[in-house]
């Protein structure tokens, strides 16, 4: 645990630029550069940072957002329900799926809906979830128009299909 807390300060603190400048924007003066150092302890020795950066964690102080200027435990949990709700859903179809082909496959066993179903079953392990997910939102959102783009689905959208 202690060498993931590491990893992920340098990571933060070896991204290039200055945070104060992100934040700020390129037009910002110094004097309102150095003051938001000094307010995210940035001015300090890097050791000093990383014991700062600890303390907090350890207390559940996480930060604020640099884009919303929310703390990011409000962040967070602001985002944590839509989280749940998409995991129980593809847990659900998921079970669904795979115990219905699987018993399909196990009664017609060495037919071609069973070497079709290990083929599919053995190519959607190999591939990586985040490019299948690309692929699920190129072809239901763009192609065929059925599910926005991004964002959750409200009460009154309805699938209709072209």
């Amino acid at each position: 645990m202690f060498g993931v807390s590491i990893i992920v300060f340098m990571m933060v603190h070896l991204v290039p630029g200055d945070p104060a400048l992100v934040i700020l924007g390129e037009k910002a003066n110094q004097a309102a550069i150095d003051a938001l150092r000094e307010q995210f302890g940035l001015n300090k020795p890097l050791i000093e940072q990383y014991f700062f950066f600890i303390n907090n964690v350890l207390h559940g102080n996480f930060g604020t957002s640099i884009m919303t200027g929310e703390p990011v435990m409000h962040e967070f949990w602001q985002r944590f329900p839509a989280t749940v709700e998409l995991a129980l859903i593809a847990l659900f179809m998921a079970l669904v799926l795979g115990i219905s082909v699987g018993v399909l496959a196990a009664i017609k066993r060495y037919s071609v809906f069973d070497y079709s179903s290990m083929t599919f079953a053995l190519a959607g392990i190999s591939m990586p979830v985040f490019w299948l997910g690309l692929m699920l939102i190129y072809i239901f959102s763009v192609q065929l128009g059925w599910l926005p783009v991004f964002g959750r689905l409200s009460d009154v959208y309805y699938l209709d299909g072209p």
